[in-house]
Parts: C-alpha cells; sequence; structure tokens
C-alpha cells in the first residue's frame, strides 16, 4: 500500500503536500560514498522543499546555494512524518547539534552525490559560509617596477639619409602683384548673359607641353609647409580638358611563364578553386557581405532582449479575470503611484446588463500586480459601477471614484499597503479574515482570501449628481477653492478638494476635510454624532458618509441658445509655486480626519491660479468655461456662460488631456478625429485630424516625449504619432491589440530604462505593453522644436482667419458694387447684328494689310453675277 498523506505540520507549511517517498534506503547507500565527514549528502522532495522554502532553483540556486533551517523545525517534521522524513537518516545527529540553525547546500553539481547536502558541525558551517580570504603578497618598495629613463639618441648615418631625402626649396618664390585703376573703384558692374554652348564645347587639341615622356622617377616624400590655395572670379577664356594617365609597371613574357610553371602555384590554385566556387555559389543565394553582427545590436542597453531592439510596442503583461470581468468592460484605469507592477481597474457592466435592474451584481475596483497576473490582490467594494476613479496625490492610499448612481465614493486601503507590496509569484498573501469585509455573495473568496475592502464614505444621494459621473480629479495642493469658487491658498499643502462632471449638466466640486457642524441642522448633526462606523472600515472619512455634500455646483447654460450642456470629460491647469514645491509637508502623509475645513475668510486669495476649465460634452462640442461664480442682477450666485464653444467632434468627447509638458496645450479626442488646442488661442484648434474610418475612443500623452501620443480606437488599434516626424498620418499603426473596442490608455514610467502602456478593452481585458526605446527616449532639442511647432501652428491658424476674413469682405464689397452700379441700357438683336457685322469687317481689313505688308496678299478673283 503507498504511504498516507501526512498531515500538515506546523513548520511553515504553505499548502497541501504531495505524495511522498522515503528516500532512507537510497539515502544510506550514498552514505558510503567519497565525502567529507562532516557533511551527509541527501535527497529532499519536492514536498519537503517546498515545506522549508529551498526549493531547487527557486528558492536556491548555484549562486546562492545556502539555506539556514531552524533545527525545531526539522524535530517537528521528523515527529511529525516520522520515518517518511528526509531527515531521519539524521536524527541523532540533528538532536545532538549545539546550535539552533543547521545549513543545507545545494549542490547543482552533484559534487558529493546527491542535490543537497546537510552540514554536521558548526565548524563546517562557518567554513563553508567564511571561507578563508586569499593572502595577497606583500609587494616591496624595492620589488616596484620604475620606468625606465630615456637615453640620448646616437646617430648610426641615418639622418644623413633623412636629410637628403627631406624637401628643400631650391628656388625663390614668385610674387603676383594684382591691381586696379584707381577711376575703377566703385564703378559699377555690368553682367551679362552668355550662350551655354560656349562651356559645353571643349575641342581637343595637341598640347606641346606634355611631349615629354616621363618613365621613372625617383623622390622622397617628407612632411612640407602648410600650402594655401585661393580663387577669384576670373574669366575663362581658354576651356580645355585636361586628365592624367599613369602605365603600370608589368611583368614581361618570360617572367611571366615561369611563374606559371611553378607547381606551388598549380597546387595553390587547385586546393583554393572549391572554396572560391562555393563562396561564388553561396553569393548568388544569399548576401555574402551582410553585416550579421549589426543586426543582432551591437549598441543594446539593459532592457534590450538578446540585443533586438524593437520599434514597436511589445506585450509584456496580461490581466484578466473570469470570475469578476465576465460581462464587464473596463470604464477607468489607473497605475499606483508608488508601488511598482500594481494597476487598478474599474469594471462596468454593460448597457444591456444595465437594463436589467433585477439583476443583483457586485461592483468591485479589482488591484493587478505583475506578480499574479490571473488573480486580484485586492477588490474596493463599491455601492454601484464605477465610471472614474483616482488616487490621491498626496496620499495614494485614498482612492475617490464616481459611480453610475451619481454618488463620490471614498475608499482608505492603508492596511493594505503592505499585502500589495509583498506579493511574490507563487505566494499568497497572508491576510487576517477578521479585518476584511466579504460579502455575502462571496462565500468562494474566503477560499483565496483576496481582501475586499468596503468603501468609507459615501455621498449624500439627494445631493449627488443626477446622471452617472463620468470623470473625477483631486485638485492640486498648491491652492483650495471656496465656496464661491475662488482660489485661495492651502495652509495644509494637501489635496483636499475633489472635482466630478456628469451629463447632468453640472460639475461640482467636492472637500474631504471636517466641515464646521454649526453649518448643518439638528438632525444631520444628531446623525453624524451618533454614527457608528461598521466594523473593520477605517473611520478616515466618518464624518462625510451618507451626509457628503458639494461645495458648490457649476452649471454650464449655452451661450446662444436656451439649454445647457453635458460635459463628459473636463481637464484644468494645475497651479504650482515655489514655495509648496520645496515644502517638507509634502512628504508628510496626511491625516484626513483630523484636517478641519478652515474660514475662506483667513486665507489669502490667489491671483495668479488658472480658474478656466476645458470641458468636452456628449455632442462633440469643446467648451471652455471659468468656474468662478458669479452675482446677477439680484445679488444671487450663479454660473458664468462659457466663454467658447467648438462643434469640432461629432459626437461624444471621450478624452480631454492636458500636454505634461506644455501646460497651455490640450489633446481632445472623440468621435472620428482628434484635435490639439492652445490655451489662449480662441479662435479653434491648432491641429485637426482628418477623419478615420474608426472611431477615435481613447488618447493620451507621452510621459517623456513631447511629440509623442497615443490614440486607441473602436477596432482595438493604436495610433502612435510624432508630431516632429508625420502630421497627416501616424508614425505607427498597431492593429487588432485586441478584438474589441479600446476604452483606456494609460502609460507609466517604472524607471528611466523602462516604460509601460495599459490598454484595456471591452471585454475587461488589461493588457500592459512594454514601450520601446524608440519613444520614450526624446531627441535632442525636442521640447524646444514641438514649442516651435505650435507657434509655427497658431501663427498658420491667424493667417487662415485673417485671410477668410478678407475674403468675406471682398465678396461683401462685390455684392455691394453688382448692386449700386446702373443698369445697362438694353439693345435689340438688330442692334446687335450690325455691330458684329462691322467688327468682322474691322478684321478682314486688318488682315489684308499685314498679309501686303509680308508681301503674301493675293487678291481674290472677280466674280460676275450670272
Amino acid at each position: 500500500m503507498p504511504p498516507k498523506k501526512p498531515k500538515k505540520s506546523s513548520a511553515g507549511s504553505k499548502g497541501k503536500d504531495k505524495k511522498i517517498q522515503s528516500p532512507a534506503a537510497h539515502d544510506w547507500e550514498l552514505s558510503n560514498q567519497d565525502h567529507p565527514e562532516d557533511i551527509f549528502p541527501m535527497v529532499l522532495t519536492s514536498a519537503t522543499q517546498e515545506l522549508f522554502d529551498c526549493v531547487a532553483d527557486e528558492d536556491v540556486t548555484g549562486e546562492s546555494p545556502y539555506k539556514l533551517l531552524e533545527k525545531d523545525d526539522i524535530i517537528q517534521d521528523i515527529k511529525t512524518r516520522a520515518a517518511v522524513s528526509d531527515f531521519s537518516p539524521v536524527k541523532q545527529i540533528v538532536l545532538d547539534y549545539p546550535e539552533d540553525e543547521l545549513l543545507l547546500v545545494y549542490d547543482r553539481d552533484f559534487t558529493y552525490g546527491q542535490s543537497f547536502y546537510l552540514v554536521l558541525t558548526p565548524d563546517a558551517k562557518d567554513r563553508i559560509l567564511n571561507p578563508p580570504k586569499p593572502e595577497t603578497p606583500e609587494v616591496f618598495e624595492k620589488e616596484v617596477v620604475k620606468t625606465p629613463e630615456p637615453k640620448p639618441w646616437i646617430s648610426f648615418g641615418s639622418d644623413k639619409e633623412i636629410d637628403e631625402e627631406a624637401f628643400k626649396e631650391s628656388r625663390e618664390k614668385l610674387l603676383y602683384k594684382f591691381s586696379r585703376v584707381r577711376r575703377k573703384f566703385g564703378v559699377p558692374v555690368c553682367f551679362s548673359d552668355r550662350n551655354t554652348a560656349d562651356y559645353l564645347e571643349c575641342a581637343s587639341y595637341q598640347d606641346s607641353r606634355f611631349s615629354i615622356k616621363q618613365m621613372q622617377r625617383d623622390c622622397g616624400m617628407q612632411a612640407v609647409p602648410r600650402l594655401q590655395s585661393s580663387s577669384a572670379q576670373t574669366q575663362w577664356k581658354f576651356q580645355k580638358n585636361i586628365f592624367t594617365q599613369y602605365t603600370p609597371r608589368e611583368l614581361s613574357v618570360e617572367e611571366k611563364e615561369n611563374i606559371l610553371q611553378l607547381e606551388s602555384l598549380k597546387t595553390f590554385c587547385n586546393s583554393v578553386t572549391p572554396r572560391v566556387l562555393q563562396a561564388l555559389q553561396q553569393e548568388g543565394i544569399m548576401n555574402v557581405f551582410f553585416d550579421d553582427w549589426k543586426a543582432l545590436g551591437t549598441a543594446t542597453e539593459d532592457g534590450d532582449w538578446a540585443g533586438k531592439v524593437s520599434e514597436g510596442l511589445m506585450l509584456y503583461q496580461a490581466f484578466t479575470d473570469q470570475k469578476y470581468t465576465k460581462d464587464k468592460k473596463i470604464c477607468s484605469v489607473n497605475w499606483h503611484p508608488t508601488i511598482y507592477g500594481v494597476i487598478a481597474v474599474a469594471l462596468t457592466a454593460k448597457k444591456e446588463d444595465q437594463l436589467n435592474e433585477s439583476a443583483v451584481r457586485a461592483s468591485f475596483i479589482l488591484f493587478y500586480t505583475f506578480s499574479d497576473p490571473s488573480n486580484p490582490q485586492l477588490l474596493l467594494e463599491c455601492p454601484d459601477d464605477i465610471f472614474a476613479f483616482e488616487f490621491c496625490p498626496s496620499d495614494p492610499n485614498i482612492i475617490v471614484g464616481g459611480c453610475i448612481n451619481g454618488q463620490v465614493v471614498l475608499w482608505d486601503i492603508s492596511a493594505h499597503v503592505t499585502g500589495l507590496q509583498g506579493t511574490q509569484p507563487g505566494k499568497k498573501v497572508s491576510v487576517n479574515t477578521d479585518t476584511c469585509d466579504f460579502h455575502q455573495d462571496l462565500d468562494d473568496n474566503k477560499e483565496n482570501k483576496t481582501p475586499i475592502v468596503r468603501y468609507c464614505a459615501v455621498s449624500a444621494l439627494d445631493s449627488s449628481h443626477k446622471a452617472p459621473i463620468t470623470d473625477v480629479q483631486w485638485l492640486p495642493a498648491t491652492f483650495e477653492v471656496t465656496r464661491t469658487g475662488l482660489p485661495v491658498e492651502n495652509m495644509y499643502n494637501v489635496s483636499t478638494q475633489v472635482v466630478t462632471c456628469s451629463p447632468d449638466c453640472t460639475i461640482m466640486f467636492w472637500d474631504v476635510r471636517v466641515s464646521n457642524l454649526l453649518s448643518h441642522s439638528a438632525s444631520e448633526r444628531r446623525q453624524i454624532m451618533d454614527q457608528k462606523t461598521p466594523y473593520s472600515v477605517p473611520d478616515t472619512f466618518k464624518h462625510l458618509d451618507r451626509t457628503w455634500k458639494p461645495l458648490f455646483r457649476v452649471s454650464l447654460p449655452k451661450i446662444d441658445t436656451s439649454g445647457e450642456y453635458a460635459p463628459l470629460k473636463f481637464n484644468m491647469e494645475h497651479y504650482t509655486c515655489n514655495a509648496n514645491e520645496n515644502g517638507d509637508s509634502s512628504k508628510v502623509i496626511p491625516d484626513y480626519s483630523q484636517l478641519i475645513l478652515p474660514s475662506a475668510k483667513t486665507l489669502k486669495a490667489l491671483e495668479d491660479v488658472n480658474t478656466k476649465l476645458y470641458i468636452g460634452t456628449e455632442d462633440g462640442e469643446i467648451i471652455y468655461i471659468d468656474w468662478k461664480l458669479g452675482k446677477d442682477d439680484s445679488g444671487r450666485l450663479q454660473s458664468a456662460k462659457p466663454l467658447h464653444c467648438f462643434s469640432i467632434h461629432h459626437w461624444l468627447v471621450n478624452t480631454v488631456q492636458r500636454s505634461p509638458f506644455f501646460k497651455d496645450i490640450i489633446l481632445t479626442a472623440g468621435s472620428w478625429n482628434f484635435a490639439i488646442w492652445k490655451e489662449g488661442v480662441m479662435d479653434g484648434p491648432i491641429l485637426l485630424s482628418a477623419s478615420s474610418e474608426q472611431v477615435c475612443t481613447v488618447g493620451c500623452w507621452s510621459l517623456s516625449r513631447p511629440a509623442v501620443f497615443f490614440i486607441g480606437k473602436e477596432d482595438g488599434s493604436i495610433e502612435v504619432w510624432n508630431l516632429l516626424e508625420k502630421t497627416n498620418e501616424p508614425v505607427q499603426v498597431h492593429s487588432h491589440v485586441t478584438n474589441a473596442k479600446i476604452t483606456c490608455i494609460k502609460p507609466w514610467a517604472a524607471s528611466s530604462k523602462q516604460h509601460f502602456l495599459a490598454v484595456t478593452d471591452d471585454l475587461g481585458m488589461v493588457r500592459v505593453f512594454e514601450i520601446p526605446k524608440t519613444l520614450y527616449v526624446p531627441s535632442r532639442s525636442e521640447s524646444l522644436n514641438v514649442k516651435k511647432y505650435f507657434e509655427l501652428e497658431e501663427d498658420r491658424l491667424k493667417d487662415l482667419l485673417r485671410r477668410e476674413e478678407l475674403w468675406e469682405k471682398q465678396k461683401e464689397t462685390e455684392g455691394l458694387k453688382k448692386r449700386t452700379e446702373p443698369d445697362k441700357p438694353v439693345t435689340s438683336l438688330v442692334e446687335n447684328e450690325e455691330a458684329n457685322v462691322k467688327e468682322y469687317n474691322d478684321y478682314l481689313m486688318l488682315e489684308e494689310n499685314v498679309l501686303k505688308g509680308m508681301g503674301l496678299w493675293r487678291a481674290p478673283a472677280d466674280t460676275q453675277d450670272t
């Protein structure tokens, strides 16, 4: 009968052991081989290797073969598995070992016959872990090799030969003097045309100067003084062709015949002829002069695999989970700001599932890591599907999201950061199930131990948006706004306010700090004080849960007609100041539960903050509006009308993103085209793409190259644009990256030599592509060249508008001139015929005079009437 499966031991067991066979008999046979007395070769099964974290070529390798085992863990394993244990042959040695840790060495080369050997004495353990250093021989001062001193040069007559062969000037130099009569100074020069045939025709002639034939000349070469050449614009009267031909020195006929009769030449030709024929045959098949070394890529750097340099996007990792992503799409994606390889995605149900309100579905934000792409490492529970979310720039553990029902949600993942940082392939993060709030419908989640984090606070439903929140952004830590939208200084130097937009025609500003309780009603104050935080939910935003209201609202009335704009995406300029950039308070993670909303009267107003927003609507419009509230005639606060509105995109605007290098350059994408805008130029976009066959679903700027940006399409392809190479078409097109519509694109710079691009689709799949070096390393002066390009496009736009204005004025002038001109008299048909006959007779008289003057006139023959 096979041995029974042993029970899970307490010595660091991480899973169910596989079927184990006792290797005791085999070990005793190997003990008779030659090996030192203070070691014991042994075989460890895969179950034992996993139990003691010494898996071959994973935990222990040829470069790091040592593993210290606790003596108590080995004794416990011997007690638990008895004779089945791999350490049973050395049971007595382990019991008598004086120290608490034994050294296990991985013998990959099977030096002593087995893959492992156990060190039996402390002296041998110290000798192996701390080998003696080789003694370096001492160098005495007398033994130091000194540079030999140069000896004086002794001439043996060679200098005389050099002097004889040296170039020496034996005649005086000629001196030429060119002058001009003084009266001709300043006289105008008259240029005239000359027939080109005079320059092309060069007749041959016999030149007597080259009649001497020089057979041989012996001359010595030596460095000569520097030569100087000059030229002047003189008239070339004597034209001739000059050429020089050298006659080679050849062997005589007798010498050639003697050489051809040599046996050594015949032997050489016979040995070389097959190789020459083979080389000629290979040259006909392939290019033998092709540089294979250059093709492999000799100038590779770290990050290039096998010397290959790729010019396009390369798939690095793919994330999917059939349990949570089934029948859902990804609407938002963000990289974790501080943890390497962690990416979060928000899932929403598709339209057909959204219409089925009776279906009960769980909504989550999933956290993936590079170490385990098939299983999410963290789940954020949401009250409803999330369309947009963002990490807080001051504290990455704080996350804000916008729900499909219009509510704003806050999470705090501080308790799970250690788990995200410690995830490794093949290992599960140890999570205390008592500190996680598990959903009742997900009982199988308890087996996987994937933590679910419940939201800390959610806004009041009656005070939230009345439509899905399509975009959410944190205000930077450099300023905050009052209830009227006035920008003031941020005394905490912490991001505390959030901006959201929704197709309900409003933009809302939210503050996450503790507000003054005196501003609430009695029922609201009682609700806040009596509110109890559920178990295991952080109380960071306890003061906001179910009572959170916006700081103020911005409506978007239309400029020319009644109604309002329906925003989908927006973007604001991030205000920066030197005082906040160098402050140390930004390095400290704030405690949001202790931040209190200050009074606006105590804060200093900031005049240099740009309060303008670029907003993309669901009708394809780009509007430019000021978020500050103004007072009307009655003194009530209301939103001002947008400053400008452009109907550029024909459908939903899905991207409004500001360039990371130029704060006044904005990229927008929607329907079948994209556009680039410059803030301050209110005449339209400075660059507008042509309409494409596929819908542009998303766009984003490169984080390292000012001229590069990416456009995602509905057919699953990605276009890479470079404004310094081509502006009418992309430089690269990656077709069918996915079989579904691309929903989000998010770049991330992991290091200076590793850049990634996260691409999500309509099927819930996340693909991470590694950006090649050509797309993330900027060229020399690229930022300056792109800036000049934008300035040229701005001038081109202004010139085009100026011309259109002149054309309109010209059309109006011509139309006015036609209307003011007097009507011409109407002539009869008879008068027109008489005028035509007179004009024809005048033409005949003119023709007769011309022909008579040339002597070609012939009088017509007289004709008589019959």
